[in-house]
Formats: C-alpha cells, structure tokens, sequence
C-alpha cells in the first residue's frame, strides 16, 4: 500500500513538473526512473498509468537507449489494458513506431501482424460508429413517419365521423323530401 502511495506521490510530481532529480542530472536518469515508475505501475495493473509513463519517456527522450522499450512497452499498456480504458488507436500509433525500429525477422512480422489486427479492429469500430448513426437517423425518421401516421389516422378518423353525420343529414333530408313529394301528391 505505501508502495503505491509514493508512486502515485512520485507521478503527481512528475506531472506537475517537480522533478525528483537535481537539474545537473545525467542524460539517462529522468527516462530510467520513469520506465522503472511505468514498471512498477504495470506490475500493480495500473496499465493506463504504466502507458502515459512509457509515452513520456517515448516523446521526451528518443534519442535514450530507453526509447525502443519504451516505445513497445506503451504499445503493449494500450493494448491490453481492460477494455474500457483499452485506446486501439494509440496501441496502433505506437505498434507502428516500433516498426520503425531495426528489429529481428521474427520480432517484426509478430509486429505487422499486431498492427494489422489493430488496423482492422479500427476499421471495424469505424464501421461499427457509422451503423449507430445510421440505427439513428433511422429511429428519428420512424419516430416521425410514425407521429404523421397518427396524425393521418385520427384525421382520416374526423373525416370518416363527418362522412357519416353528412350522410345522416342526407338521410334526413331524403325522408322530408319524401314527405314533401307525397303530400304533394295527395
């Protein structure tokens, strides 16, 4: 618990531009402190905190010998973390970062093959937002073809309503008539 009391302590600082290192510090000790934070972070399944701490170090510092772990580590914290703080697309940005990199055969074609699958998953949540906006757009026009259907109907209702009373009134008017003739006739 106080473990992870001085890492959340150590990160606050670092965000807010506290340094815990003396400003004549060695080249590779800011990078090295934050992969061993982003380790720590990923041990405890924080995997959001372990990626910002990977990206910092991947942003900050390119030019360190950390940048390559960094770099895969990030890729591999987006990937995995649970799925609602899951974020495909920076998994994808950074899987194609790692490409970049030399890397042996077999290490690069499990990468391509990663950032295909990331490439499709991304399609697909594409795919997935358009067929929601349309579901939509489609539930707005049924609700509204829906109400003129109503309206129509209990308008169509009146009209029916009226058509009979006129034809009461007709009636009505037939049966003087017929009254009237044969009194005439008489």
């Amino acid at each position: 618990m106080s473990q992870c009391f001085w890492i959340l302590v150590a990160a606050g600082l670092l965000s807010s531009g506290c340094g815990l290192f003396p400003e004549g510090r060695g080249s590779d000790s800011e990078p090295a402190y934050r992969m061993q934070l982003a380790d720590s972070l990923e041990r405890e399944g924080l995997f959001q905190g372990a990626a910002r701490q990977y990206t910092t170090v991947a942003e900050q510092f390119p030019e360190s010998s950390y940048y390559p772990s960094a770099v895969r580590r990030a890729a591999l914290m987006y990937s995995i973390s649970p799925y609602s703080a899951r974020n495909d697309s920076a998994a994808y940005r950074w899987y194609i970062a790692y490409l970049s990199l030399p890397l042996k055969k077999p290490e690069r074609e499990n990468v391509r093959v990663t950032v295909e699958f990331l490439h499709r998953i991304l399609l697909l949540h594409a795919q997935i937002a358009q067929i929601y906006t349309a579901a939509d757009s489609l539930t707005v026009l049924t609700k509204r073809h829906s109400a003129s259907l109503n309206a129509d109907s209990r308008r169509m209702q009146e009209l029916e309503l009226q058509l009979q009373l006129a034809r009461d009134e007709l009636r009505k008017i037939k049966e003087i008539d017929l009254r009237l003739s044969k009194s005439r006739v008489r």
